[in-house]
């Protein structure tokens, strides 16, 4: 090992006070607080005006499908939004159906463990989703509105309303959301694209201003956003004005980036001056992510210990609302496996959902019926888009009323026992989550970090074994998408485990730059 290799420092995870209070610009994320907010809005009030009630309100589990399409040209938001929301009609049946059978069951004098049937359906969910989600690398809001959707439809059957008006309300959610969220194609179709490209070139311009980690990791990772959103949107390989911007904006960084030893290597190990690749197909992530020592299949065997554990925990203090318990374990859990990281979200969680409790008892105070039930409803809506990405406690600020005030169809007629279960039920997910993630597998950062570069070196075997120019570019596009992968690694274990990780620092460096200059000599066209 050579004195640089063994000096070499590895990625720090940010200081606590830092990561617990930062709220990032909002930049062009305002027109999609709008859209969330009148998605909401919208079949909410129609369905007051033509006498429908509160029941109306329930579109908005339908509603939480725009969210999915944000940053996605309209070239394939169609199809985002559109799957998402059936997803969430499905699931709103679910919870339906298992709720109502639960409430009808504990009506007639059933066992106390009838709830679990409700636990064990949103731990089933949850882990699907969150494999889905980990292995297609979707990002936030993850598998969260989903599992918010079958928590919330299973506790409406208790305020009289049925399976079929619950699914029938989230489709015209669903469809609300599929609408609003397209309806910007007919004035200015390439709006994601340039927001993307805009984003891009203000984050390189940033990272020239001041060269510093935190902006450099924003810059690699707005560059790679906007070079997958031009991709699906079909301009990669044009001459489009916002593709050759992002070239140029793209090479600026990347130079910057590379013409001299930096203090943070790893993020910006993926940022190579050639143009990066199309994403692998879905069928690829999805068989690359079922690998048992994986980060999916990791971040799924904690959610099948903790999300039961919480429930059972709940249940046994006889607090009234086990699923709150378990929901707040699995969005803690279900983002990743990276122990720090998750520890500054739970306490973001808590946090949160204190300060939302604050926000519940002065919206009791209103009366929470018809139309003004929906505006509360859209506000809350528009304020988690605005800080779901941006500061998770803040975004838990407006998340927990609207789901207490959506569960009940108005805002809880004991509003002290509400807000004491809920805490208490934040209490038992959180320390839950805390103890699952640092003492279930607790040395998996070691083997997703060995099993990351394990694939990057298949991977570069086989390109080596391979003379088909077809398959060579499908090797090379897998080549970097594990690249990533292998990074998202590195980070984890360094945070979790800096001595460790120091040691196997030069094995993953060397493998990193021999897959980076292969890929620059090689690059095949960007069209590929």
């Amino acid at each position: 090992m050579s004195v640089r290799e063994a000096a070499l420092p590895i990625p720090a995870p940010a200081p606590v006070w830092p990561a617990l209070l930062a709220v990032p610009r909002l930049g062009r994320r305002w027109p999609g607080v709008v859209r969330a907010g009148v998605t909401v809005a919208l079949p909410g009030l129609v369905g007051i005006a033509s006498g429908f009630g509160s029941a109306s309100a329930i579109a908005t589990l339908g509603a939480f499908a725009v969210v999915y399409g944000e940053g996605r040209p309209y070239r394939v938001r169609w199809r985002a939004v559109g799957i998402v929301g059936a997803v969430l009609v499905a699931l709103a049946g679910i919870g339906a159906v298992v709720g109502s059978s639960v409430n009808g069951a504990v009506a007639a004098g059933g066992s106390a463990l009838w709830p679990m049937v409700v636990v064990l359906t949103m731990t089933v969910v949850v882990a699907l989703c969150a494999f889905v989600v980990d292995a297609l690398r979707l990002g936030a809001p993850g598998a969260f509105l989903m599992l918010l959707t079958l928590e919330i439809a299973s506790v409406l059957p208790a305020t009289g309303m049925s399976v079929p008006t619950v699914v029938g309300w989230t489709a015209v959610g669903a469809g609300a959301a599929l609408t609003v969220s397209m309806c910007g194609a007919l004035v200015r179709p390439r709006t994601p694209e340039r927001a993307a490209v805009a984003s891009a070139v203000a984050a390189v311009d940033a990272v020239l201003d001041r060269n510093s980690p935190s902006r450099r990791r924003e810059a690699v990772r707005s560059l790679h956003a906007a070079w997958q959103c031009l991709y699906d949107a079909n301009l990669v390989a044009t001459q489009h004005s916002l593709t050759s911007t992002l070239r140029a904006s793209h090479l600026r960084c990347a130079n910057a980036l590379h013409v001299v030893d930096h203090d943070e290597a790893v993020p910006e190990d993926d940022l190579q001056p050639p143009v990066p690749l199309r994403r692998p197909s879905i069928r690829y992530r999805l068989v690359r992510a079922a690998h048992p020592r994986g980060r999916s299949v990791t971040v799924v065997v904690r959610l099948l210990v903790a999300c039961p554990l919480a429930g059972l925990i709940a249940v046994g203090l006889g607090v009234g609302r086990p699923d709150w318990a378990v929901i707040t374990a699995a969005m803690i859990l279900h983002q990743g496996p990276d122990r720090i990281l998750g520890t500054y979200r739970a306490a973001h969680r808590f946090a949160g959902t204190v300060l939302g409790l604050a926000v519940l008892a002065g919206l009791s105070q209103l009366d929470l019926r018809g139309a003004a039930l929906v505006v509360v409803l859209a506000l809350m809506m528009a304020g988690t888009e605005a800080y779901l990405v941006r500061n998770y406690g803040l975004a838990m600020v407006f998340i927990t009323p609207l789901a207490m005030i959506l569960g009940g169809l108005g805002a809880p007629a004991d509003l002290v026992g509400i807000s004491r279960d809920r805490f208490f039920e934040t209490v038992v997910g959180v320390t839950v989550a805390v103890a699952v993630l640092w003492g279930v597998l607790p040395r998996a950062y070691r083997r997703i970090l060995l099993d990351a570069d394990g694939q990057v070196a298949g991977i570069l075997n086989r390109i080596a074994d391979t003379v088909d120019g077809h398959s060579l570019a499908e090797l090379r596009r897998d080549l970097e998408f594990d690249l990533h992968a292998s990074t998202a690694a590195a980070i984890t274990a360094a945070h979790t485990d800096p001595a460790w990780t120091r040691e196997r620092w030069p094995d993953h460096r060397r493998l990193h730059e021999l897959g980076y200059r292969i890929l620059t000599s090689q690059r095949v066209p960007v069209d590929t």
